[in-house]
């Protein structure tokens, strides 16, 4: 098996994976120098930043391995996995008319939502649909009934048109491509070349639609025999590796180990601050490292957090995805040059907001009319114009019939589906017993 590694964490991150005894192939060219990496082959997995900068996501052939070898040195991190393309046998539970959506139960007790507008036909509860994951939201599986089959070269689509990935450029190849869809007329399905298809034979691609068009039999005669809700095919797994503030130092001293790295390098790097953290990296062989991270919490705190100014609180959810608040802060509280706590208010068309940070919390408090709400997350990152935080989608609130939590039992499934560890289980389940006591 051979990964590839770009992004902020690419060192460290292959560091750990060579020492778990994974190939790392097409590395950049410091990374070469300093790992002594020669392979330039196609990797079998890659593995990115995610968009947030607050982790990396990994997918491809045997992507779980990867992550199972990153389990053993991050164990203060989520490891959330995306099942894209999953296709199930769903059983129809109810429909929520609040959201427009059917309920579907699904295997090991889950539960997935279809748009009604997705839907053609009488909702019967009890009925059985043939759905398909395509990610999730607010932790529920979102599901379609556009199917996807997903091969090397090609995924095709059920009732969906012949297209090219942006990474096929050239005409001549997608001269090529367009003129193989139209020769094989594929009956209700459309095809997505992948880049990499126009370099393939004619033979090699025709071969591997006959087997995809295969598959969607085996699904289709599998569904007609199913009568409670059932996996017809796994789809694509890619994994959300957020990675906490205590993993982000043993990634530091990893990466520490083959080149010159300040302590909180990964945590700046992830905020944007790349000019500031080579800098001071390069002054190394000239000041201690204590001396520049001292130099380098003092240039930060000049700039902010400042009372009356105008500061942003990024929200990143497990599956990568993000959201942002904006407001000024109302009180910040400094302690050996480090932010402890902040209060932001937030004005909006829903009226006023006050969001309360704690560096040391595993939650954020949100405050509105009077009502007070606690936001599980990882410990949150404090920079001069922003923080960041993980939220984990699991609230307290305080209602005239006593403290509502709401998908208390999430951290039991992220342990059960081994998307978090035990260690970092028993600090999210104090934080939530903290959390109740509003």
């Amino acid at each position: 098996m051979k990964v590839k590694v770009r992004g902020i964490y690419s060192t460290a991150i292959s560091k750990l994976l060579m020492d778990a005894g994974i190939e790392i192939t097409q590395a950049a060219d410091a990374l070469k120098t300093a790992l002594n990496v020669a392979s330039e082959d196609k990797p079998d997995v890659m593995i990115e930043d995610m968009e947030t900068k607050e982790g990396v996501y990994v997918y491809g052939n045997d992507s779980e391995k990867v992550v199972d070898a990153l389990k053993n040195s991050l164990n203060r991190s989520i490891f959330y996995r995306e099942e894209v393309g999953k296709i199930y046998c769903g059983i129809i539970k109810n429909t929520d008319q609040r959201s427009k959506s059917i309920i579907i139960s699904l295997p090991d007790e889950e539960e997935g939502v279809l748009d009604l507008k997705n839907f053609w036909g009488y909702v019967k509860p009890g009925s059985k649909l043939l759905v398909q994951s395509k990610g999730t939201y607010d932790g529920k599986i979102m599901l379609s009934t556009q199917l996807r089959i997903f091969g090397e070269d090609v995924i095709i689509i059920k009732n969906g048109f012949t297209k090219m990935s942006k990474g096929i450029r050239s005409n001549e190849g997608k001269d090529k491509l367009y003129e193989l869809s139209k020769d094989l007329k594929l009956k209700d399905w459309g095809i997505l070349w992948v880049q990499g298809a126009e370099n393939k034979d004619r033979e090699i691609l025709s071969e591997e639609l006959n087997k995809l068009q295969e598959k969607e039999q085996e699904i289709t005669e599998k569904f007609n025999q199913c009568e409670e809700p059932r996996t017809l095919y796994e789809g694509v797994s890619k994994f959300f590796i957020l990675i906490g503030d205590d993993d982000k130092t043993h990634l530091d001293k990893t990466r520490k180990e083959v080149m010159p790295t300040i302590m909180k390098h990964h945590t700046l790097k992830s905020a944007g601050y790349t000019i500031l953290t080579d800098f001071a990296e390069n002054l190394l062989d000239k000041y201690s490292e204590e001396e520049m991270r001292n130099k380098v919490e003092e240039t930060l705190l000049r700039y902010g957090p400042t009372k009356d100014k105008t500061y942003r609180i990024a929200f990143t959810r497990l599956n990568g995805t993000s959201f942002k608040v904006d407001g000024l802060v109302e009180d910040v509280a400094i302690e050996n040059n480090s932010v402890k706590s902040l209060t932001v208010k937030i004005r909006g068309d829903w009226g006023e907001r006050q969001y309360v940070i704690e560096a040391d919390k595993n939650y954020v408090v949100s405050r509105k009319d009077g009502v007070e709400e606690r936001i599980l997350t990882l410990k949150p990152e404090i920079f001069p114009k922003f923080a960041k935080v993980i939220t984990m989608d699991i609230t307290a609130k305080k209602e005239a019939e006593g403290v509502v939590v709401n998908n208390e039992e999430r951290i039991e499934k992220l342990e059960k589906k081994g998307e978090i560890l035990g260690e970092l289980k028993k600090e999210l389940e104090s934080a939530l017993g903290e959390m109740k006591n509003i």
